[in-house]
């Protein structure tokens, strides 16, 4: 029995290592080309979750020495708890953002993408073109409108 069980982890983990699978994992670029329809500035959220992490460490470190036996429990978890909300509040961070409608060219739809940036990036009636690859979309100038 264990040898089975050892022979199945041995096949399922050469099956993860091997290359590209699952969803999104042969994904081509797509490009497509169109005129900006409108252009709207956001803020966008920049923050990368360590403050919630170090105020987490930093939290757990600190209730653990409040008490001794279950005390110290209850202050690591809580300390634990408070120092991740703290900290992630603190992490909180925005970056200039836009709102861009995209008329894609020979299609009677348009296109919606949230990108960072700056609000005089993109006007409206700019030729742009929209790349989506691995999963993700961007719009960017189209520097060669002879299309």
């Amino acid at each position: 029995m264990m040898r089975i069980l050892l022979i199945a982890l041995v096949v399922l983990l050469a099956g993860c290592a091997g290359g590209k699978h699952g969803i999104g994992a042969n994904d081509p670029t797509v490009i497509k080309f169109g005129v900006i329809e409108s252009v709207a500035p956001i803020e966008m959220d920049a923050s990368s979750g360590a403050g919630s992490t170090a105020g987490s460490i930093f939290g757990q470190v600190g209730g653990a020495s409040s008490g001794a036996g279950r005390g110290s429990v209850v202050g690591s978890v809580f300390g634990s708890v408070l120092g991740g909300t703290l900290g992630h509040q603190a992490g909180i961070a925005s970056q200039p953002g836009l709102e861009l409608w995209v008329k894609l060219d020979g299609e009677d739809q348009s296109t919606y993408v949230m990108q960072p940036g700056k609000p005089d990036a993109f006007r409206v009636g700019d030729r742009v073109r929209i790349v989506r690859k691995k999963g993700g979309m961007i719009v960017e100038l189209d520097t060669h409108p002879a299309r």
